[in-house]
């Protein structure tokens, strides 16, 4: 799971590119991702953040490849272009 917030400020097109290369990246790496989902944040609460991101992986192995994968190096490179901070949680369920 991430949790991201963007820097301040972030046009929609910004956001919209950000999805798009997410959906490049789940396509690319279907065959070791069980479930992915990402999207904005719903929440008008102060704590939340604004973008979220959830993966669930077959297995150890297809998480070793996925972060190694082209697609999820280039989607954070974007990311750092323009998210002030972003939290990793990974656990095993």
């Amino acid at each position: 799971m991430v949790a991201i917030s963007w820097a301040r400020p972030t046009d929609e097109s910004t956001v919209v590119a950000f999805a798009d290369a997410l959906n490049k990246l789940s396509a690319e790496c279907a065959e070791v991702l069980q479930d992915y989902a990402h999207g904005k944040d719903t929440s008008a609460r102060e704590v939340s953040s604004d973008y979220g991101i959830s993966a669930t992986f077959h297995d150890r192995a297809g998480y070793a490849e996925y972060n190694e994968h082209p697609a999820h190096i280039r989607a954070k490179a974007l990311l750092a272009e323009f998210a002030a901070n972003y939290t990793v949680v990974q656990f095993e369920a």
